[in-house]
């Protein structure tokens, strides 16, 4: 093709050349590629906000056309649209909680997850119930997303629901099917579990197991959904998912279960009336004032680990390191809280909220924790007292004390070895958890639930020991050294120290043998909420 271009005030005659089909090609794979480029960043976008947001930013986006009024629409249309929002809405709610989800399967046998059969249940529970008139809240919207004990808990009390009912199943030597609810159940609670696990029953179950309460370690603390939910509350054990039976049933009454759920909630609806009428007794529900609630510990339910004696059993000797990130905040314990985050385990708290954990080891007394108790108390500020089992023979009266005055009290081993818990065996590492946490529970009524490693030396394979005796660990962002008596570090050095090393989420570990820091405390912990930051009770922080 021939064309008449202008150039420098004369015309020419200009042929156009074709492209090339080498040109054409590499023009259109640059197009694919950069199409391609675009969809994975879409999908790579849907996939995170899933993860982290549960698709509420894509949601909010796809739906906001919807949520407008669209152009054109009448007064008629916007009328039906008033008469539709002033509609009555649903007389009795519920929160449905099905346990476990995503990166926590629960537990499993030969390929079938917990994780599964309590979502299936629980979305055949939520048609039942919508059937019936009844609003359903859920504590998660999907088998894919890991929902933490704690934020359950949150969407469960912001509902404003009813009832709340966490459906599971159960593992081990046994099978049939249980109820539990809390130690101490109003009527409320109480007729609602009695109505949901006899209807259960009546469906047809391999074995009745009963109602339970407390947990299956014993009475003396609850299940921490049940246990800290506003509204009456209980949590099924739907049969043991390594019986052939109990699955066999669960599958072919899927249904009926579901069925029976909802009318035993109908009934108590009846019998109750509205929660919200309900008197103090009535309406006792699982959340308790939190200090009310630690005075006999807690019992945490953290799924199993399997073949801990596989694990790498390596000494790690821990240390949070000098350097910081723009928050101050050491980047060892970042690095590690990633590290690790599998286990139940803290080496910091990973975020940017301006909280202190103050957490005290008391490997023996020296005269300090009277006054350390005292300027806590004048403070307002609740810790941590990790204990050996020496310490709680020798001086039962200050640990009491430490209960009494709501803090929480933590294991630091039997015999706090030298070498760490990684120089023993798993069975070893075992005792020296558990037998002080039985000897705790048998002379102080009191659960422990924390622990801290002796000298901060652990492995990958204590801290799934430790997951499987119901604990979790918690290590330290801040430390320094303050534990030898005779040769105490000067006081004005140690409170800069202190002050100096601030940070969101930070875990201060300081010794109570140490006078330094019996009479440095009152002092950091006024500059430190002159900074900013507040003293934060350590369960504010477990998910």
């Amino acid at each position: 093709m021939k064309y008449i271009r202008e150039k420098n005030g004369k015309r020419e005659i200009v042929e156009r050349r074709k492209h090339s089909r080498a040109f054409v090609m590499q023009a259109v794979l640059k197009w694919i590629l950069c199409i391609g480029i675009l969809l994975l960043a879409v999908l790579l976008f849907r996939f995170l906000d899933k993860k982290l947001n549960d698709g509420k930013i894509v949601d909010k986006l796809l739906n906001s056309s919807e949520e407008a009024s669209p152009q054109g629409a009448t007064a008629k249309d916007a009328a039906g649209s008033v008469e539709e929002t002033e509609e009555e809405g649903p007389v009795l709610s519920v929160c449905l909680d099905p346990g476990h989800g995503g990166m926590d399967p629960g537990c499993d046998y030969e390929g079938r997850k917990e994780s599964d059969d309590n979502w299936k249940l629980g979305q055949a529970v939520k048609e039942e119930m919508e059937k019936a008139g009844i609003e359903v809240i859920l504590t998660r919207q999907d088998n894919d997303t890991k929902v933490f004990l704690k934020d359950r808990v949150a969407i469960a009390n912001a509902s404003g629901a009813d009832y709340f009912i966490s459906l599971h199943r159960n593992k081990g030597d046994g099978y049939g099917v249980e109820t539990w609810m809390t130690a101490n159940a109003g009527k409320a609670t109480d007729t609602l579990t009695k109505n949901v696990h006899n209807a259960i029953a009546g469906v047809g179950v391999q074995r009745d197991r009963g109602i339970k309460t407390g947990t299956e370690t014993g009475e003396g603390s609850d299940y921490y959904v049940i246990g800290n939910t506003t509204m009456p509350a209980c949590l099924i054990e739907f049969g043991f998912i390594n019986s052939a039976e109990d699955n066999r049933l669960f599958d072919e009454n899927l249904s009926a279960y579901a069925k029976a759920i909802t009318s035993a909630v109908q009934n108590t609806y009846n019998e109750l009336g509205d929660t919200d009428n309900l008197s103090d007794e009535e309406g006792d529900g699982g959340e308790q004032d939190t200090e009310k609630n630690l005075s006999r510990g807690m019992r945490m339910d953290y799924p199993k680990i399997d073949n801990v004696s596989a694990l790498s059993g390596e000494t790690l000797d821990w240390g949070q390191g000098g350097d910081t990130d723009e928050y101050n905040r050491p980047a060892g314990c970042l690095s590690y809280q990633e590290k690790y985050k599998a286990y139940t385990a803290d080496f910091i708290i990973p975020n940017t909220e301006k909280k202190i954990y103050l957490t005290l080891d008391e490997g023996y007394e020296y005269g300090c924790t009277p006054s350390i108790l005292q300027t806590l108390k004048e403070k307002n500020v609740k810790a941590v007292f990790f204990v050996t089992k020496p310490y709680a023979e020798k001086d039962p009266e200050l640990v009491r004390q430490i209960i009494a005055d709501g803090h929480i009290l933590g294991n630091h081993s039997v015999t706090h070895p030298a070498k760490g818990l990684p120089s023993q065996s798993v069975e070893e590492q075992t005792q020296e958890v558990m037998g002080l946490h039985e000897y705790i529970k048998q002379n102080y009524d009191y659960d422990m639930f924390l622990f801290r490693f002796p000298a901060g030396k652990f492995s990958e394979q204590s801290l799934a020991v430790l997951n499987n005796c119901g604990y979790r660990s918690v290590f330290w962002s801040f430390a320094y050294l303050d534990y030898d008596v005779n040769n105490q570090p000067d006081e004005a050095e140690s409170l800069q120290k202190m002050i100096d090393k601030l940070h969101p989420g930070a875990i201060y570990l300081l010794h109570a043998e140490s006078w330094t820091n019996t009479n440095v405390l009152g002092q950091f912990i006024d500059k430190a909420r002159e900074a900013g930051y507040e003293f934060a009770l350590y369960t504010e922080s477990m998910n």
